[in-house]
């Protein structure tokens, strides 16, 4: 089952929502200006949906899908605050999984999907040692815990489908 089909089953307020797909220059546009290089998977998975444009109808649990230009807005404030050391009184890291702690956001997470309180999913280009480059995890702007949740963007998918709904 592909998530479309999954979302209209499941989600079907939200299917109406999905955006048409993103162009390859476009996602090398954001990958320039965030110095990251995506994996191939969210290229892929961009170029197929470009994330929602209702930002309050959910998609999977109580998240939406993040476009481009929101997955670079959101990079780029993490960022600034971190470089303005916004970040350094915060609790350390608590992780589950092969999180790297050192970070309470490391520039190397590219959020996919936000429940528009400052909570998203991302995936971890950085990972801890056992970890796996793509990995996804939960970012919380307000508690500590970092969650491996997916070993890839595809597992992330896939549980979603293969669960009833949320």
């Amino acid at each position: 089952m592909s998530l479309e089909q999954w979302l209209k089953i499941n989600r079907p307020e939200a299917v109406g929502t999905l955006n048409e797909a993103a162009t390859e220059p476009k996602i090398a546009e954001i990958e320039q200006k965030m110095g990251l290089t995506f994996p191939q998977n969210l290229k892929e998975w961009l170029m197929i949906h470009n994330g929602q444009c209702d930002e309050y109808i959910a998609a999977i649990d109580n998240y939406t899908l993040l476009p481009l230009e929101e997955i670079l807005y959101t990079w780029q404030t993490l960022k600034e605050l971190l470089d303005g050391g916004e970040f350094e009184d915060f609790p350390e890291i608590k992780p589950i999984g092969p999180v790297k702690k050192e970070f309470w956001w490391n520039p190397r997470w590219i959020s996919i999907a936000t429940n528009g309180g400052g909570d998203d999913i991302c995936i971890d280009l950085d990972p801890d040692e056992g970890g796996k480059i793509g990995q996804i995890i939960t970012f919380w702007h307000d508690w500590e815990q970092r969650e491996v949740i997916a070993d890839s963007l595809e597992d992330w998918i896939i549980a979603t489908i293969n669960h009833t709904d949320r």
